[in-house]
Order: structure tokens, then C-alpha cells, then sequence
């Protein structure tokens, strides 16, 4: 049996074998930081919510009923986990497809699905779609709700959202320390919210970003 012929026995046998055939590449896991990119970090995180909590006392703007306003101190977070910052290439949808989304009154309202977002946590990839408007709006938009654990008891029941942004080179910053409540939670009379769809549930507790209004975290 000459040199070749050998060669050409390896490969047929790394083909064969289990698990030799293919090799999937790991979806990025925590972004990390430098001692002074986490202080920037934080710095901007809670520049973020004291530029929120000032929107929401503001009677021009407030989401809040009227009869929040006189108690109103602030919202609620968990504190920053930098473990839960992400930057992940944007898997953009060629022609996207358009869903119904469920309101939580019931009725339903049509997003187009724009993309997908993948990173890796406690030990396996996950993979979130990400929205965008169906109907012409002034703005383009780009939306990521999601369920998680946490819900219905340290945060919204309807899940919570993050905004999207994509850079020149196709990368987003997947902060769920930026997460949102939906505006029902603050005044469920006044508005009508729209759920996250099934796929976009975490198996993992996000305990980032916003708590429930209410919860006194």
C-alpha cells in the first residue's frame, strides 16, 4: 500500500466515525471587557435609566396613568450582568416572511420577520428572530421580544424586549441588560400589547435589565 492510498484510508475513516464528519462552529458567548470598556458600560447603563425615569415624570410624555405619578420614584432593574452583553453577527432574512403577532386583548397585528440573532449561554446556542414593522411607518424599526423564566414573577408576564441595532459590518449588540417592559405594564388600561411569539422563548432566567414596575426590585 503506497503513501496515498493511506492518506485516502484517514479521511475516509474521519468521515465515517461519529461526530468526525463535521465541526459546528460555537456561537459567541459573553462579550468581555476591559476594565475600562465595563466602566463605560455601566456608566452608559445607567445614564440609560435615569434619562428613562426623567421621560416617565415628565406629564408630556409619561406612559404612567395620573394616579402613578404623585408615587412614582423610579423603575425597577436587576442590577448590571455583563455576562449577559452579546455582540453577534445579524442573520438577515432575504425576503422576509410575515407573521401574526398576538396582542394580549386578543387581537393580533402582522410583523415582518427580519432576521435572527445567535449566542452562546450556560452551555448551548440559542437562537431569538427579530422583528420588524409590516406596515409602512416615518421610522424603520427593529424588535426582539422574548419570554424567559422570569416572567409573571420578577418581570412583565408578557415577556420584555430589546431594541435592535446593526452596525456596517452586520454585528449587534445583544444587551439584555437594556431589556424593556412593554408599556402595559405600567398603565394596562391605557394600552394593548403585543406578545412574543413562542419561538422567541429562553430556557435560561434573563436577569437583566427591567424588573415589573410593581415588584419592588
Amino acid at each position: 500500500m503506497n503513501k496515498f492510498q493511506v492518506i485516502s484510508l484517514f479521511l475516509l475513516a474521519g468521515l465515517l466515525l461519529p461526530g468526525c464528519s463535521e465541526i459546528k462552529e460555537q456561537a459567541p458567548g459573553s462579550l468581555a471587557m476591559s476594565t475600562e470598556q465595563y466602566e463605560l458600560w455601566e456608566i452608559a447603563l445607567v445614564e440609560m435609566r435615569i434619562e428613562k425615569n426623567e421621560l416617565f415624570q415628565d406629564p408630556e410624555q409619561t406612559p404612567l396613568p395620573e394616579t402613578s405619578m404623585e408615587a412614582f420614584e423610579g423603575l425597577n432593574y436587576f442590577l448590571p450582568a455583563p455576562e449577559l452583553r452579546f455582540q453577534v453577527k445579524f442573520q438577515a432574512e432575504a425576503a422576509g416572511d410575515t407573521v401574526t403577532l398576538a396582542k394580549r386583548k386578543g387581537q393580533n397585528v402582522p410583523y415582518l420577520r427580519r432576521g435572527k440573532v445567535t449566542f452562546h449561554h450556560e452551555g448551548q446556542d440559542h437562537v431569538l428572530t427579530v422583528f420588524g414593522p409590516a406596515v409602512p411607518t416615518d421610522h424603520d424599526y427593529l424588535w426582539l421580544p422574548f419570554f424567559d423564566p422570569t416572567n409573571g414573577q420578577e418581570t412583565y408576564p408578557g415577556g420584555r424586549s430589546l431594541d435592535i441595532q446593526v452596525t456596517i459590518n452586520g454585528v449587534v449588540d445583544l444587551d439584555f441588560n437594556y431589556a424593556y417592559n412593554p408599556l402595559c405594564d405600567y398603565n394596562p388600561d391605557r394600552y394593548n400589547c403585543t406578545l412574543p411569539p413562542p419561538e422567541n422563548t429562553l430556557p435560561f432566567a434573563v436577569k437583566a435589565g427591567e424588573t415589573l414596575f410593581n415588584s419592588g426590585h
